[in-house]
């Protein structure tokens, strides 16, 4: 059964992640207002025993002067055709970092780290990262409006926005997108069982396939 496109409130909330790797920060030398910019590898987070989940990529944060925020996402290894659900994640106003989930995570030990799991790792959602609308963690799983990755696998992201949480803590947030096809037959289904966010969504959808930021 393929997946459609869904909307989901208060579950949707517990969908908080962002974890990567290596990442830097860096400050263009412009006289003028400064623009603020982050850089992390985006890694696998769960084991590489979990089939389809080994995808690898990148993102930056750009806080700019005037206000906005401007994140880009590139994954390659995801899964082709289908919506993947990204996410800034991390605690609104913690000069913190957080960081992404390790293999200590799998607290269940059914093999697979889910979005609970890696919550008190990456913190809870601060921005869905939507292509149009609502960025809100209300739009968490508005799966219509995530990007899909094309006939290779990859994901290719860029948006500018305004976003209060985003903007004033851009500098600590983890980056996670979100979508396994397990079993590899194209379409998030419910072989695998349901999302522990609600028995409505295939936990295909909803796992964490890759994660990064400064802590990591």
């Amino acid at each position: 059964m393929k997946l459609t496109p869904f909307l989901v409130g208060g579950a949707a909330l517990a969908l908080t992640a962002a974890t990567v790797t290596t990442a830097s920060a860096a400050h263009d030398t412009n006289p003028s207002a400064k623009v603020a910019s982050y850089s992390y590898s985006l890694d696998p987070v769960q084991m590489a025993s979990v089939p389809n989940s080994q995808a690898t990529g990148k993102t930056r944060i750009k806080s700019l002067p005037n206000g906005k925020v401007q994140v880009t996402v590139e994954v390659d290894g995801l899964a082709p055709f289908l919506p993947h659900a990204m996410h800034l994640h991390g605690v609104d106003g913690s000069p913190m970092d957080q960081g992404c989930p390790d293999g200590h995570a799998d607290t269940d030990h059914d093999g697979l780290t889910n979005v609970l799991e890696g919550l008190p790792f990456y913190g809870g959602i601060l921005t869905s990262l939507t292509t149009k609308g609502d960025m809100t963690p209300s739009s968490a799983l508005a799966l219509d409006r995530f990007p899909v990755a094309d006939a290779s696998g990859h994901l290719s992201y860029s948006r500018t926005f305004e976003n209060a949480a985003a903007l004033a803590n851009a500098g600590t947030v983890q980056v996670v997108v979100h979508g396994l096809d397990l079993n590899g037959n194209g379409v998030y289904d419910f072989e695998s069982g349901p999302s522990e966010l609600g028995a409505q969504f295939p936990l295909e959808a909803t796992l964490p396939a890759v994660c990064g930021g400064i802590a990591n």
